[in-house]
């Protein structure tokens, strides 16, 4: 199964693509707009959407939350996708220490669908809390 993995942000939406096994994620691109989010999807055949939701060390949702949980609801009604959840704490500072700041975003998107794929992959009951 192909997986799409976004890091969302108000100014850019960094976008990581699975292997079609989903085992392995690479960072794709760097896009601006929902349409042109559903554009690459439908482009890359992806199967299901995993999206970083910014949540606190102690789990708690961040101010950011309700906005990214926003996108996600209309990007599930445009594509008719599963969309799952996954915490994205330091992934962009990690992503900018390793891949520096011109695609951070992409990078970011990367390490936030590998996290969800090494887990699913470790055990396929385990569910996502959005």
């Amino acid at each position: 199964m192909r997986y799409l993995g976004i890091d969302y942000g108000k100014a850019r939406i960094g976008l990581a693509l699975s292997d079609p096994s989903g085992r392995i994620a690479f960072p794709h691109t760097i896009v601006h707009t929902l349409a042109e989010v559903v554009a690459e999807a439908r482009e890359a055949g992806v199967e299901a959407v995993v999206i970083g939701l910014p949540l606190s060390f102690s789990g708690r949702p961040s101010p950011e939350t309700q906005g990214i949980r926003a996108f996600a609801a209309k990007l599930g009604r445009t594509l008719q996708l599963p969309i799952e959840f996954e915490n994205e704490v330091l992934t962009t500072k990690i992503a900018e220490q390793s891949s520096g700041k011109r695609r951070v975003d992409a990078s970011a998107a990367a390490l936030i669908l590998q996290s969800f794929l090494d887990r699913k992959n470790g055990d396929e009951n385990e569910s996502v809390a959005p």
